[in-house]
């Protein structure tokens, strides 16, 4: 059996480490030198993603996704369109914490 050692190409989800804040998570995934993270959207709730972004840039840890939960479809069209609306909310706010996002660096202006 062969062990990885090397981490310096993994990425760990942070809904895998639920139970921790985001700042414990990114203390632990340091220390054992990985160096990605995929950023769930609930996982920056308690301080937002500006903030996220600036505790994120104190590691060396790159944000690789922002990952929500849900999707949208639905037959109603008002069901629809608030769910619409929440993933372009979360698209804007993965740019603001650093997540490479296409076209979302528009939208840290805004």
């Amino acid at each position: 059996m062969v062990h990885a050692t090397d981490t310096s190409k993994l990425c760990i989800h942070t809904i895998t480490t639920k139970p921790w804040r985001l700042e414990e998570a990114l203390n632990q995934y340091a220390a054992q030198q990985i160096r990605g993270i995929s950023i769930w959207q609930d996982a920056i709730q308690e301080m937002g993603a500006v903030k996220a972004g600036d505790l994120v840039r104190q590691y060396p840890i790159e944000i690789v996704s922002y990952v929500r939960g849900g999707f949208f479809p639905s037959i109603d069209a008002n069901a629809r369109q608030v769910a619409l609306d929440n993933n372009k909310k979360n698209a804007r706010r993965s740019c603001c914490h650093g997540c490479p996002y296409a076209g979302a660096s528009m939208w840290c202006r805004t």
